[in-house]
């Protein structure tokens, strides 16, 4: 190899690079692969239902305040109504948020993720068990069984605290 002149950069080329690389492994993936995954605790498994009922009714309230400002004279039936649209609003956008990242909002505020992703029919099965359990505030979901909760039963993953570092 010449010596570069000095106007000349000293850059390896494509195929040394790539030898580089195949001879030197990569050390931030092997920590990142081997870093432990957290089980979550009750209480914070708790304070996801509590934010995610919290997310429930601040989207049934934001859709009964938007027809309000719409002029609305919100009978009862209509109350009804756009509770219904309120309660689908938030299903959708936690279904939205379970599918890619791996939580229901209320899951991800408190840091509780999916060890791995999920398929979009076991999202769909986790959202209507889910949605039939809003009446009892999602409790059935987090109780445990033989080690599991109901909810990593049925996504087929174990639920961990540090799914995304």
């Amino acid at each position: 190899m010449a010596k570069p002149t000095s106007g000349q950069l000293d850059i390896p080329l494509v195929w040394e690079t790539d030898q580089v690389a195949r001879a030197a492994p990569d050390v931030r993936g092997a920590q990142r692969a081997t870093a432990p995954i957290g089980k979550p605790g009750v209480l914070r498994l708790w304070l996801a239902v509590v934010c995610d009922l919290g997310f429930v009714v601040l989207a049934v309230g934001g859709a009964w305040v938007g027809t309000a400002l719409l002029g609305a004279a919100l009978l009862p039936a209509q109350l009804a109504v756009v509770a219904v649209a309120g309660l689908l609003l938030a299903s959708v956008l936690s279904t939205g948020c379970l599918w890619p990242w791996r939580g229901t909002p209320g899951m991800l505020l408190v840091g509780i993720a999916f060890s791995q992703p999920l398929s979009f029919g076991r999202v769909c099965r986790l959202w209507l068990v889910w949605l039939g359990m809003l009446p009892l505030l999602g409790v059935p979901l987090v109780v445990s069984g033989g080690g599991r909760t109901v909810a990593e039963r049925l996504a087929g993953a174990a639920l961990s605290t540090s799914a995304h570092k």
